[in-house]
């Protein structure tokens, strides 16, 4: 009797240990489940939030923020020193929100990019580099940032200077300037992008601006 209540009294602890063991394995993988839930919670509060707050762009009229990347391109065709007038084009882009919002891929609405471009043929290598160079001093003392620069004669894919310049809004308010040479057709390409902006014309929950840039006049730029 002694001998079977002594084996009885062994086998009770296993059992509790193994409820337990259970116990815990079940507490785990619901702590596991939980976790990704409440990411996913998290991540669609975040996007509502989001979704609910407008971008914050400046409110410009399209012909006025024409008028203010084209005088950033005239200053630079004026300091490149090239011989001739040209003429540019205008166009515009969509924008898009940053963050989790961007990811349905949807343009804002009421908004609008604008671009100026121009291009000069017959340019050599060497009156590339040495353009680029002042207008590279130019931006600099400027205040600009100089994101990229390449005036390396010997290099593969052409001469390059990109800028930007912070506008007033911190959400896509950056002015950005790129600046080309190509080796196989010697033309020089200059742009100035300005950053998104609500068109102050545009109706509440209207479609993207994006005929701003066939209605704004693009300057000519003259030595």
């Amino acid at each position: 009797m002694n001998d079977s209540k002594d084996l009885t009294d062994l086998d009770a602890p296993t059992g509790n240990v193994g409820g337990g063991a259970l116990r815990g394995v079940g507490i785990g993988c619901g702590v596991l489940v939980a976790v990704p839930v409440l990411l996913v919670l998290g991540l669609l509060v975040t996007y509502s939030v989001q979704r609910g707050t407008p971008e914050d762009y400046e409110r410009v009229a399209p012909q006025a923020m024409m008028t203010r990347i084209g005088d950033v391109s005239r200053e630079s065709y004026e300091v490149l020193g090239f011989e001739t007038a040209v003429g540019s084009d205008a166009s515009s882009d969509f924008c898009y929100p940053d963050g989790l919002e961007s990811m349905a891929d949807e343009p804002v609405d009421g908004a609008y990019s604008l671009s100026h471009r121009w291009s000069v043929d017959g340019v050599s290598e060497s009156g590339a580099a040495s353009a680029l160079k002042r207008l590279h001093r130019h931006l600099k003392d400027g205040g600009w940032d100089i994101d990229s620069y390449e005036n390396d004669t010997d290099a593969v894919y052409g001469l390059e200077l990109r800028a930007s310049r912070g506008g007033p809004s911190d959400d896509g308010g950056d002015i950005r300037a790129v600046f080309e040479w190509r080796d196989h057709d010697g033309r020089f390409e200059g742009g100035v992008h300005s950053p998104c902006a609500y068109d102050p014309d545009a109706q509440p929950g209207s479609e993207p601006a994006t005929e701003a840039g066939s209605e704004v006049e693009a300057p000519e730029l003259r030595p």
